[in-house]
């Protein structure tokens, strides 16, 4: 990945919907050029997906929480990703170090929708213990991963 690939995620990290006529005229590259780098971007697994972001509120679904949660493992842990995949108001899963082992972020629509979500995540095998946190507010939210890809710090 070279300064020119790095200036096109940064073009498409920024607006996805870019015309690539803007992208070519910023990295002085002919639109031909620019659709062959994006392609092999994503080819080679840099760029994963394109994908829409929704509005929160405007879809319903007002409240995030975090969950913590803490597993015995061996099957649950099968069983809690086949729950979580299947789950759309599951955001995100990650396994994390520390007093949990995964944090799960949801969506609700209300404090009922909230509750049941964490019954169900409660309720299944092998969790022995969760804490959950509302988020208030958003104050940063970076839709894509693109930490210091030009090298730069700041």
């Amino acid at each position: 990945m070279d300064v020119i690939d790095q200036k096109i995620l940064k073009l498409l990290a920024h607006n996805a919907d870019i015309p690539t006529v803007e992208i070519s005229m910023a990295v002085n590259l002919s639109i031909p050029a620019v659709n062959k780098r994006i392609l092999k971007l994503k080819e080679s697994g840099v760029i994963r997906s394109n994908t829409i972001l929704t509005d929160q509120k405007k879809v319903g679904k007002p409240i995030i929480a975090y969950i913590l949660l803490t597993l015995q493992y061996g099957s649950a842990v099968e069983s809690l990703m086949a729950c979580i995949e299947k789950d759309p108001d599951i955001l995100e899963c990650y396994a994390v170090t520390g007093d949990y082992d995964y944090i799960i972020k949801i969506c609700a629509s209300d404090m009922e929708h909230l509750e049941d979500k964490l019954l169900l995540l409660k309720g299944q095998k092998g969790v022995m213990k969760s804490h959950t946190m509302l988020s208030l507010m958003e104050h940063k939210f970076s839709p894509t991963a693109l930490p210091d890809v030009d090298g730069q710090k700041g």
